[in-house]
């Protein structure tokens, strides 16, 4: 009897001593794991570069005074109210000789008019196209029928001293749109006009403004507009 209780008590320190060392191997193992993981791991960060922001392309917009301060983006106007339309278009990051072409286009689709404007922005007497893809610093021929075209750099006798403005630090070029007194009022070309953008004969891009009729009066609004004057 007392040698089997030595052989159990040698068993279970034996067993005891087999435990303790497999979790010490197993802690040392998970050591060294952890350990190459960190060596391993990057000591930096990696930054990726930062978008660049998008180039703002040419805009539009439409007002019933000139000055650039009107600008909004009302695009629809009372016919029988409006003498003329003062259509501003303004050219982000555009600079150099350029001439400007605006085309007014009745809702039925054909054409009413074509204004040519030249401009010159910060300077120089070289004549760029400066739309034309793949082809930087290509020297464009003069602009044809010259007396025919508006120079927006000069001071004009209707009251505007220049077509070539700023708007909110862009260049605007005006291009006015006479109204009253015109063909327009006169057969009541009432509706959605198209307009077309071109820069050195190359299309910019299209935008568009509704004329409004005006409204048909009432016999009660006629009668009411008689009292009113009693």
């Amino acid at each position: 009897m007392g040698r089997i209780r030595l052989a159990v008590l040698v068993l279970v320190a034996l067993g005891a001593f087999l435990g303790v060392s497999q979790e010490a191997v197993a802690q040392s193992s998970s050591g060294a794991v952890k350990a190459n993981a960190e060596k391993a791991s990057p000591s930096f960060v990696v930054r990726l570069p930062k978008p660049r922001p998008t180039p703002r392309g040419p805009e539009i917009f439409y007002c019933e005074t000139a000055d650039t301060s009107c600008r909004t983006t009302q695009d629809s106007f009372i016919l029988a109210d409006l003498r003329d339309l003062f259509v501003f278009v303004v050219w982000p990051g555009v600079s150099g000789q350029h001439v400007q072409t605006v085309q007014f286009f009745l809702p039925d689709g054909s054409t009413y008019s074509s204004q040519k404007t030249q401009f010159n922005i910060g300077g120089g007497a070289v004549f760029f196209a400066a739309m034309a893809p793949g082809v930087p610093n290509v020297v464009a021929p003069p602009a044809p029928a010259g007396h025919l075209m508006r120079d927006a750099n000069k001071v004009h006798a209707e009251g505007i001293s220049s077509l070539l403005m700023k708007s909110r630090g862009d260049s605007a070029v005006l291009t006015v749109l006479p109204v009253a007194g015109t063909y327009i009022t006169q057969r009541n070309l009432s509706g959605t006009w198209h307009v077309s953008v071109l820069l050195d004969d190359r299309v910019a891009f299209q935008s568009e403004f509704t004329l409004v009729p005006p409204q048909p009066v009432t016999a009660a609004a006629t009668k009411e507009e008689v009292e009113a004057r009693r």
